[in-house]
């Protein structure tokens, strides 16, 4: 009975530290801004991404099927 009762301690004891850890390391995180919110899109970005999107699918090479190596269509 004693060490299912230790058992549980530490069980519990685990629990309120992941809490513990989780709530500190939140609220670190909400001071400090480590991390880079998303913020308001403006109509300049959309431009921008436009662009670049428009100039990455002007790049793009469309490819014969019959051309591609290891890719036989006559067998």
């Amino acid at each position: 009975m004693g060490l299912g009762r230790t058992v549980l301690r530490l069980l519990f004891l685990g629990g309120i530290s992941a809490l513990l850890i989780a709530c500190v390391v939140r609220l670190l995180d909400e001071i400090v801004g480590l991390r880079r919110r998303e913020g308001h899109v403006t109509p300049k970005d959309f431009e921008h991404a436009q662009e670049a999107a428009d100039a990455y699918e002007s790049e793009l090479i469309e490819l014969d099927r019959t051309v591609l190596p290891g890719i036989s269509i006559r067998s």
